[in-house]
Order: structure tokens, then sequence, then C-alpha cells
């Protein structure tokens, strides 16, 4: 009898102090202070520790890192730790539908997964990184996956998640890359492609009206290229040997994720959890009341993205004191995060409130055992029936906030949005000024440089800001 009581303290004491272990969140804050000061390899260089350790939140550090990396424009070194999280996304995803059944406490205790869009994102970025470095190739394999995996999503997850634009207008930029490499035809064919399909995904997007009057010229297609100057006007007008500036641009601070507040104070969660407890064998004792008592001071399970600071629109691009360019936005990070998670709640708060009533009615349960144990133990135990009970009780609704805690770990270092700008010099050197424009259309900030332009060549510039 005493050890079973034992038993049944230890269980909720165990309980509270896994609540207490050092969260994600905490882990990150000095990293994550550093990076927002413009001090990217200091901040990388704090999550070192952290990246060759495994546990739960080894996956985060690596994104983390990467991206900071990324930022410092130490696109190799990023690429050596984005590869390696991308597979070790890759294994997670597979291994966490067995883990899922025998999971006791919240997910804050399980390997850190990444969600569907971050996964994509590393790809995305590993990308980027192969086009910084002037490996088209690999950058090709990396846009690649990013696509796979969203028709993938699409069709095991049942989710609608859109083709990724971005990733797809810079599979066509890799294949004109390998095409001036290789005076390859083939791979002008492939961007050409590549270009349509974007079209026909977004219509509205102008930046792409050029590229397919371009490549269908280039292609010597003249009906094609009619085709396109009829729909959109004539807009071809590349010089002959010139060379290319094209421009990324990650913009502001990307949403994160941060709790609902109380569980009950959500009527769809609150009205889920009570018809589950309705339909269960409720052991003698246990009520649908209890139940809900317990679950009193509980937070909600499942997050939602709040979007932070974003406060410049686009880059407008100078070349030699003349306006030449704006940034196009291409993928849009934060809105997909809050979108995405808003559908998976809409798909699954019936489930999680189905297993929350499993937890409150064994929570109840035990805490009824506790004082029933207690009573039937003999004078020296049995004197103590009500405190023992009391402490079970009040335990019991902690214990079980402590088995449905949020999941508020996410990439904290994506961007708001990803931007992109292209335009045709001819060879030579350029002072380049980039003029930061805000969202009330005033000039926030400007950066001024020197850029050498050859013939024939894609010379890329990497631009972030984190306000």
């Amino acid at each position: 009898m005493r050890n079973r009581l034992c038993s049944i303290i230890v269980i909720a004491f165990i309980s509270l102090v896994t609540a207490c272990t050092t969260d994600y969140n905490t882990l990150i804050k000095d990293s994550e202070s550093e990076f927002y000061k413009n001090n990217y390899m200091s901040a990388a260089k704090k999550l070192l520790p952290y990246i060759n350790k495994e546990d739960k939140n080894q996956l985060l550090f690596m994104m983390e890192c990467g991206l900071m990396l990324h930022a410092a424009g130490e696109y190799e070194k990023s690429n050596t730790i984005l590869i390696d999280a991308g597979k070790l996304a890759d294994k997670i995803a597979t291994s966490i539908s067995k883990e899922a059944a025998a999971l006791l406490l919240n997910e804050t205790q399980t390997n850190y997964k990444g969600e569907d869009f971050e996964r994509v994102l590393i790809h995305m970025y590993t990308g980027i990184n192969f086009l910084m470095l002037n490996n088209p190739d690999n950058a090709r394999v990396s846009f690649k996956k990013v696509n796979d995996m969203l028709r993938e999503i699409n069709v095991t997850g049942g989710k609608t998640y859109k083709q990724n634009i971005m990733a797809k207008y810079l599979t066509a930029i890799a294949f004109e890359l390998t095409a001036d490499m290789n005076k390859d035809e083939n791979d002008t064919e492939f961007a050409y492609i590549e270009y349509k399909q974007i079209h026909e995904l977004a219509p509205k997007l102008e930046l792409v009206y050029d590229d397919l009057q371009r490549l269908a010229y280039k292609l010597g297609d003249k009906e094609e290229y009619n085709k396109w100057v009829s729909k959109f006007g004539k807009r071809y007008n590349v010089p002959k040997n010139s060379g290319e500036l094209i421009i990324f641009y990650h913009a502001g601070r990307g949403a994160v994720k941060a709790s609902r507040g109380n569980l009950l104070k959500d009527s769809k969660m609150k009205t889920g959890i009570t018809v589950s407890l309705g339909s269960m064998p409720l052991k003698t004792g246990v009520t649908v009341g209890a139940a809900l008592i317990a679950l009193n001071v509980a937070e909600h399970p499942i997050p939602v993205f709040k979007k932070r600071s974003n406060k410049i629109r686009q880059l407008e691009i100078d070349i030699n004191g003349k306006k030449t360019a704006g940034t196009v936005l291409l993928e849009d990070i934060e809105n997909t995060a809050v979108k995405n998670m808003e559908e998976q709640y809409s798909g699954m708060y019936m489930k999680v409130a189905a297993g929350i009533a499993v937890k409150a009615a064994a929570s109840v349960a035990t805490g009824l055992a506790a004082r029933q144990v207690a009573k039937s133990s003999g004078k020296q135990v049995g004197q103590f029936a009500g405190i023992i009970g009391a402490i079970a009780g009040a335990t019991t609704g902690a214990a079980l906030a402590s088995q449905i805690k949020p999941d508020l770990r996410c990439w904290h270092t994506l961007p708001a949005n990803l931007q992109i700008g292209r335009m045709f010099l001819m060879p030579g050197v350029y002072d380049i000024t980039v003029k930061y424009i805000n969202n009330n259309g005033t000039v926030s900030e400007t950066r001024t440089s020197k850029i050498e332009i050859k013939n024939g060549v894609k010379t890329f510039l990497n631009y972030r800001t984190i306000y």
C-alpha cells in the first residue's frame, strides 16, 4: 500500500520537475540578442557547443546557427551545418510517428522535428548559399528538394501548401547559370519552363514577364515571344554583352510561436474536452466537472504564430545615381507560418481535446486513489489521509498542466519574407546605392558600395534587415 502511495506522489512530482527544465527559448536568448545587434558571427559562435550535441533541440540550434552564418556571409560554413540539419530533419520526421504513441508528457520533451515550412526553408537557404558560392548545380538540387517536399506535404499531409515561388524562381536562375557556363540550350529551355510554371502559379507577378520574353527570344521561339509581347507589352530590352546583378533581400524578423493562453477559455477546445469526457467510461468518483476543474490552470497546448517587426517594404537600387530596380517579394514566411498553424489547429483540435480528456480523467483518478490508499493504510498513514488527499488534489492540476504545456520552440532568426531584384548592366564598375523603403514609402536608410559587372556573368548580393 505504502509503495503504491509513494508511486502516485512520485509520478506527480516528476511531472512538476519536468516542467521546470530549461526550455529552448531561454537557451537561445543570448545568441538571438547578439544576432539582432548585427553581431552575426558572435551569435553563431554561442551556438557551436550545441549543434553537435544530440538532444531534443539539436535541429533548432543547427537551423539557427546555419542562418546566422548565412547572414554573416559565411556561405560555405552555413551549408556545412544546414545540409546536416536537412538530413536530421528528415530523420526526425520519419521517427517521430513511432515515438508519438509512447509520449507521456508534452511535446517539449521530444525531438523538435520542425514545422513543415521550416524544414522546407532549410533547403531554400542551402540553395541560396550555393548560388552565392557560384555552384548552380548543387543549388538546383536544393531547390528541387524544396518543391519535392511541398508536393509530399500536400499528398501525405492533406495540406494545401502552395508551390514555393521563390524556390522555382531560383531554380530558373540556376538553370540559366548552368546554361551560360556550359553553353547548353537544354538548360535554357528548363529555365523557361520554370518561368512559365511560375506565371501559371502567380499570373500577376510582373517580375517574370521580362524573363518569359527574354528567354523566348534567346531560344529563338518567335511565336512564344510574340505571344508574351502581345500579353504584357514589349519588355525585353537587355543590352547585348551585358552582365547581371541579382539581389537577395531577407526582410525583418519572422513570426515566432506564442501561447494561446488558458485552455478552457477556448470555447471550441472546452466543448471538445467536455464531449470527449462525456463519451468516456469514467472511474468511480471521476466526473466531468472534476476533470474541468483540474484543467483550470492548464495552458492551451496548440501554440499560435505571432508576427514581429518588419519595417522595410522593399529595397530600391540606384546605379550611378539613377533608380534602376526594386526588390519583389517572392516568399512570405511570416504569413505562411501564421496561416499554416491555424490550418493545423482547425484540423487537430478535436483530437487534442480527446487526448486532454483522457489525461484529465486519469489525473483526477490518481488524486482520488491517493486519498483512498491513505485511508486504508492503517492509523499511521490513515490519520494523514486528508492532508495527502489535499496534496494529491492540488498536485493534480499542476501536474496535468505540465503535461499539456504548449511547445513554443521555433526557428527564431528567420526573416519575415524573402525578396529578389534583378537588373542587366553593361560590363564595368558601378556605384550602387541601396535604399531601404519603409512601410510608409519613405527611405529608412541607405547603403552604398561599388560593384563590378562582367560580360555574361551573374553577380549576387545579399542583404538582411533585422528590424
